[in-house]
């Protein structure tokens, strides 16, 4: 059994460069990640947060994919996300909380050795099981491309199958907009 329990869980879901960082970073607008509200521009932020004393998102602002993780076996030193991620949630427990959320970015199609959004956010649920987990497509994205329509449907449809997966939408053309409808999901008052 493990020493921690995992709430929530949101992925941001775009193609390569299409702003899902910058969504992710606009959750700081919300005063409770002790930032007062305002968006840090570093290129480097910090992953661990506490929402209270027993709260911490892990925020990762670069997806597996690009960071060029897998899932599964190790292969070619490249490390394992959800042994990753279980890794930092359970070395940090003891001093942050036992109550653990997590915000990442994700690509919807396979790349390099990870799988595509389906089979990642499958994997992670098993692995995990969060209460709930949300799944937000950038659709348009931040140059005002929208999503193929044949593709994404498969996508969507696929992960309806998966539980506790809620999809939404947002529109990121704006960087900022979303910050609060994002960290919103964390909001256990």
């Amino acid at each position: 059994m493990p020493s921690y329990y995992f709430e929530r869980a949101l992925f941001v879901v775009g193609e390569p460069n299409s702003g899902k960082s910058k969504q992710l970073r606009s959750m700081f607008r919300d005063v409770r990640l002790g930032t007062g509200g305002d968006i840090p521009t570093g290129k480097r932020l910090p992953e661990l947060y506490r929402l209270s004393n027993e709260r911490c998102p892990y925020l990762r602002l670069t997806s597996p994919h690009e960071a060029g993780e897998s899932i599964g076996r190790k292969r070619h030193g490249r490390k394992n996300f959800l042994i990753k991620t279980v890794e930092t949630i359970e070395e940090n427990t003891p001093r942050i909380g036992k109550r653990w959320n997590f915000a990442a970015a994700l690509q919807p199609g396979a790349r390099k050795n990870m799988p595509d959004v389906v089979a990642t956010c499958r994997a992670f649920v098993r692995y995990f099981e969060p209460e709930r987990t949300r799944v937000v497509f950038l659709n348009p994205d931040r140059h005002g491309r929208f999503l193929q329509e044949a593709e994404h449907r498969g996508l969507v449809e696929r992960l309806r199958e998966i539980p506790s997966v809620e999809i939404c939408w947002i529109d990121a053309r704006d960087r900022t907009v979303n910050g609060l409808v994002l960290a919103d999901f964390f909001d256990f008052t």
